[in-house]
This record gives structure tokens, C-alpha cells and sequence, in this order.
């Protein structure tokens, strides 16, 4: 019996927060940081196939097997399904490159998508080791809502879901490579060491409350001056009357939280240059995240 399409849909995060410890004697970077998993959203279509194929809407010049959504999938079938296929149809509206982990939901979503498409019995303790060895930010996608990673950001803990909050992301059309961004720190090695601000922001994390006010980013200081469209990105949500603005992750997209879902959408209206794209978004707790991926 031939059975009918999946689709769901692959949210983006923000990171309130983000401590970089320092460099890893592997090469990565310890960070201490808190993911926020906001509306922001590609879609995925899951159909029956012989083989396992992904066809990618808006993101030119990406060999199908150069993916991470193709790669989960591979994985996924490796482990789970030997020789089974999936068509993949793939369609972006998160900026790569941007911050916001979209391709590393990308990877998520399709390793939840197919334990339901195949009906395959995968326990999410599998799930979490695939996605570790996809990507660093690969895991908080499993579970989205609010959490703190550490380690390279794959060890999560669960935080308490504040109340809803609603944002505008700019994207202001540049690309900061990840490891230019973190070379851009000049950080020795990491020493053992926890980052107080981190702490006393997740202290702060109450639910239903809003999302503390204290938010930080360590790449700001070297991203902004190196690259002014980011700054002047800020600058605009700042002067739209945003209550905090930050970049998202190591870049290049900024995101500011807004009092009402009217004063957000009054401020995406206002925008003016065409290299930017412009997003208005909401929070999502963890409950909302599985319920919007599959409803």
C-alpha cells in the first residue's frame, strides 16, 4: 500500500545568550549558551521513493548530498531502515548562513519526520546520537523550546518555557562564516570555568514569565565592527523601538523582542533596503514546537 505525503515544518532557533569558554584542544569551541526555538520556518515533504533524493526550493548550489538534511536522512536509514528510500522536497525560507540554525533543523526535522514517516521505532536516545555527530545545534532541534547547551552546545538541559514573545529577525544579506567568527575572538584554550552571566540568566528563566531582559552575545563585539550592515541592522530594530536586540548565534542575522505582534509587524513594514530580509516571529515552548511540526 502506497501511503500519502508527510510534510512538516523545520523551525529556526535564537540564542538570547552565548558565552564562548574557549578553544577546544579538538578544534571546536566550549560555549555556554541558551536556544530559543521561534516560528520561523522551512517546510519539508516527505513521499515514498526507491531511493533516498532531496530536492532543495530557494537554496542554489548545494549538491543534494551536501545537505544535512540529506545526510540525517542517509543516517536515519543506515541505522534504522537499511535500503529504504524517501523523496525529500525541501523548502527554504530561513536564511542560510544566518545565525538561526537552519539547516541544523533541517537535520532534526527529518530524523522526527521519518521515524513517523517509516514508522520506524527509533528511541530518541538514537535520535540524539545521529544528530551529535550532524552538527553542534543539531540536538536542541530535537526538542526545541527553551534550553541551555554546553559543550560544544549539544548537551542540553531543559529550561523552564517563558511566556510568548514576539520578534523581528533581519537578515541583512552578508555571510559570516562560523569559523571566521570564532577566530575573530582570539581565545586561547578553555579552561574549566562556568560563565556567570550564563548562570544568572538562566536563573532568570521563569515560566510564564518573560525572557530576562539581560541578553548577551559574545561575537558582537568583533562581528559588528567587522561587518557594519549587521550593526546598522541592530540599529534599526533599536530605533523601531525594540525592547533588546542581538545577533543571532555567530551571524549575520539579528533578531530585537517587541512589546505586541503589532508593534513587531509595524516594524518589518518600515524596512527599506533591499538586501535585507526581514521576519516578524514568535517563541515557541516545547509543547507549541512538536505541535507545529506536525500539525
Amino acid at each position: 500500500m502506497t501511503r500519502g505525503p508527510l510534510e512538516i515544518r523545520s523551525f529556526a532557533k535564537i540564542n538570547p545568550a552565548l558565552a564562548v569558554l574557549g578553544r577546544r584542544a579538538d578544534g571546536y569551541h566550549d560555549i555556554e549558551t541558551v536556544f530559543q526555538a521561534i516560528d520561523l520556518a522551512d517546510r519539508l515533504e516527505f513521499r515514498e521513493s526507491d531511493r533516498i533524493g532531496l530536492r532543495a526550493e530557494n537554496l542554489p548550489g548545494v549538491a543534494e548530498e551536501e545537505n544535512l538534511a540529506w545526510k540525517a536522512a542517509a543516517a536515519f536509514a543506515a541505522r534504522f531502515a537499511p535500503g529504504r528510500g524517501v523523496a525529500l522536497t525541501l523548502r527554504k525560507s530561513i536564511p542560510t548562513g544566518a545565525g538561526l540554525g537552519g539547516g541544523s533543523g533541517n537535520a532534526a526535522a527529518v530524523l522526527l519526520g521519518l521515524r513517523r514517516f517509516w514508522e520506524v521505532d527509533a528511541p530518541d536516545s538514537a535520535l540524539e546520537e545521529i544528530a551529535g555527530a550532524l552538527g553542534s545545534d543539531v540536538p536542541f532541534f530535537l526538542h526545541g523550546g527553551t534550553a541551555l547547551g554546553t559543550g560544544r552546545g549539544e548537551i542540553l538541559t531543559p529550561l523552564p518555557s517563558p511566556a510568548r514573545a514576539h520578534l523581528v529577525v533581519v537578515h541583512p544579506g552578508v555571510h559570516v562564516p562560523t569559523g571566521d567568527a570564532y577566530r575573530s575572538l582570539r581565545l586561547g584554550l578553555t579552561s574549566v570555568r562556568r560563565d556567570p552571566r550564563i548562570n544568572g540568566f538562566c536563573s532568570r528563566v521563569k515560566e510564564g514569565e518573560p525572557l530576562p531582559a539581560e541578553i548577551f552575545n559574545d561575537f558582537e563585539t568583533s562581528i559588528l565592527s567587522a561587518h557594519p550592515p549587521i550593526r546598522e541592522a541592530k540599529e534599526f530594530l533599536e530605533a523601531r523601538g525594540a525592547a533588546a536586540v542581538l545577533l543571532s548565534g555567530s551571524g549575520s542575522s539579528v533578531f530585537g523582542f517587541f512589546p505586541s505582534e503589532e508593534s513587531a509587524l509595524a516594524a518589518t513594514r518600515e524596512t527599506a533596503r533591499r538586501t535585507w530580509r526581514v521576519f516578524p516571529a514568535r517563541t515557541l515552548s516545547r509543547a507549541e514546537y512538536f505541535q507545529s511540526m506536525f500539525g
